[in-house]
Formats: structure tokens, sequence, C-alpha cells
């Protein structure tokens, strides 16, 4: 009779804990959302807040009531749907991002309790904050064609081949007439995207040139400076160029520390060269080995110098498993004096350190 009793009150317990268990995994994902993370792109002060929705449903049996919304900074204000949400409803939180704070590029959290999820479900806001300039004229003192830009070169940075890089220009109109992006632009590279906000500038207001970078398009590897013109619509049709450098990578996953020892890895004999004292007359070479100690094959995408007065010579850019290889380096110190360093990058399909750069020193006299 105890056993009986026993194993009914074991067996409960189970039950008990099972649906404790289940129900804990339930409340993981309890809304689903349109979209948890939303980018503003660039957010001008002059045109005020700006507000966005996250729509979300409920598609559990259970009904969800949003207890709280929390956001990380005073710029966001919410609002949240507060009625009982059934299986199937569907509510909105709604963010008003106030722009009259410190510019730059930004990331906000916010988070949404609710009675099942007191944690909360985590959204993100996004863009790049362009507050008004005290002195407009100054600000944007790069005149071209009418328009008034902050750099005469812009920097877009690091730029990885996994994904599309975006840019913000702002400027301000200081002709007298409306402008505009010409429908077709035939001094545009295919591999730059460029959208003008609002879509005509008109005379005296500030505009937004987002320019989108495919390094998937463009192939290409370490620094680059590019120039591009637009074509402008006004009273007439005008050109304007603009200036670009980047740093172009190539993007690898991360490799599980299991297969370390399988994957392409490039070694260098030296990763700093001292060539000592030398003189400015006398032509100089270095020979350095380079190693693939990885279980795959290693390719060298592409190796450059910073000055035409370092020249390298490679037979070879493709390394089998353990293979060996020379690099010889010349340096033609003519014209310089005093300490030197000169750098050289090598990019390859090691996805542990695909760029690699050897130092070059020296004292020329």
């Amino acid at each position: 009779m105890m056993k009986t009793v026993l194993s009914i009150l074991v067996g409960g317990l189970l039950v008990f804990l099972s649906f404790e268990c289940s129900s804990q995994g339930v409340e993981e994902n309890v809304l689903r959302w349109e979209d948890n993370q939303l980018d503003l792109g660039a957010v001008m002060e002059e045109n005020g807040a700006v507000t966005v929705d996250y729509f979300f449903e409920n598609k559990e049996d259970f009904p969800v009531i949003i207890e709280e919304v929390v956001a990380d900074c005073g710029c966001t204000t919410v609002e949240f749907s507060t009625d009982t949400l059934f299986q199937d409803n569907k509510g909105l939180v709604k963010i008003k991002f106030d722009p009259q704070y410190r510019g730059g590029t930004f990331s906000k959290m916010i988070l949404v309790k609710t009675n099942i999820n007191t944690a909360g479900d985590s959204l993100f806001l996004e863009g790049v904050n362009i507050p008004y300039p005290n002195d407009v004229t100054q600000h944007y003192k790069i005149r071209k064609g009418g328009l008034g830009f902050v750099f005469p070169v812009n920097n877009l940075g690091t730029i990885f081949s996994n994904e599309i890089k975006t840019k913000y220009l702002d400027f301000n109109n200081f002709s007298e007439y409306p402008i505009q992006l010409n429908q077709i632009q035939e001094g545009l590279p295919e591999h730059i995207l460029v959208k003008m906000t609002p879509a005509v500038v008109q005379p005296g207001k500030r505009g937004v040139l987002e320019i989108g970078y495919d390094p998937n398009i463009k192939k290409e590897l370490g620094f680059i400076e590019e120039e591009i013109s637009l074509s402008v619509l006004s009273s007439e049709r005008f050109d304007v160029s603009l200036q670009f450098v980047a740093t172009l990578h190539e993007h690898f996953e991360p490799v599980p520390i299991s297969k370390i020892d399988s994957v392409p890895r490039l070694e260098l004999e030296e990763a700093e060269v001292d060539l000592g004292k030398i003189k400015s007359h006398t032509k100089v070479q270095k020979r350095l080995t380079l190693e693939n100690v990885g279980g795959e094959s290693l390719n060298i995408r592409k190796i450059v110098t910073n000055c035409d007065c370092l020249t390298f010579d490679l037979p070879k850019y493709d390394l089998e498993k353990g293979e060996k290889i020379d690099l010889i380096l010349e340096f033609v110190p003519e014209g310089r004096r005093g300490i030197d360093h000169k750098t050289l990058t090598i990019f390859s399909n090691d996805p542990l350190n695909p760029t690699r750069t050897i130092l070059i020193k020296s004292r020329i006299d």
C-alpha cells in the first residue's frame, strides 16, 4: 500500500515538474515581433522627433499583458498597447526619438516586459544623429556647385566583404534653387549607390546623401582612394565630385577551436624587419620565409606596400599544407634620410589572421 501511495506521489511530482519545465520553455518567445531592430538612417535635428512602430503578435494560447517598457536613454519616449492580448491579437510599441542630443551613430535598446516574461523582450533602434551646427556657413565650408560639405575627403572606415557599408554625408544647399539627384548617374560606379534625403532639398536647407558601398562588387582589398561624380539637377544640371577613402577586408566566419588546426594558417618568419644602418644610394634586399602551418591550402590574396620605394617578389601565391616560400623585399632609400618606417601587408585566406602587416625599419645615412 505504501509503495502504491509513494508511486502516485512521485508520478504526480514528475508531471508537475514536467509542466513547469514546459511552461518555462514557452516563456522564451511569447511575442512574435514583425521586426525587433529598426534603423532610422540619418536623423536631422531641425526636423524634430522621429516616431517608429514595433508591431507584434501573441501566437500562444494564453493571454499576455505588457506591464512595462523601459528605454535606456532619456532621448526616447514610449507608448504601448495596454489591452490584454489573447491568441492571434496584435499590438504595437511606439518609440519616439528626440535628436536634440550629441551627434553621431546611436544604438538604443528598449525592454518590453510582460506578465509572462518579466526579463523583457529586447528591441533595438539605430541611426545617425546629425545636429544643427551653430554656424552653417563655417560648418559646411567645402563648396561644390552651390552645395556645402563638411569634409573634402570622406572616410568610409573599415569595410568587410560580407556587408554593404553605409555612410551619411550631410550638406547644405547654399544655392538659390531647389536641387535633386539626376535619375541618370553615368559617373557612378556599379559598387556605389546614392540616395538623397529629402528627395528635393530647398534653398538654404540641409540634406543627406546616403552612400552605399558594396565591397562584393568592388572586389578589392586594402586601402582604397576613390572619386565619384554625381549628376545634380537644379536651375541647370551640374556635377558634384566626392572623394572617399576606405580599407577593405575579407570577412571570415569564426573558427571553432576544434577546427583551428585544419584551416589555412600563414606563419611569418618575421613580423618586424630591421634593416639597420643603410646608405641612401644603396638598394637593400631582405629575404623572408612564409609558411602554411595549417591543414588546408593557403592562398595569398594580395600583397601591398605603403611606398613605391618598397617592392617585393613572390614566386607563387598558393601554398600547400606545410609548404614554405621566400618573399624577397627590395627597398630603395634614395632621397631619404634619418629613421624610416615602411610596411608590407599580406592578405590571405587564413581565417584567424587574414591581414598581416610586416614593419620594415631602417636608419638612412
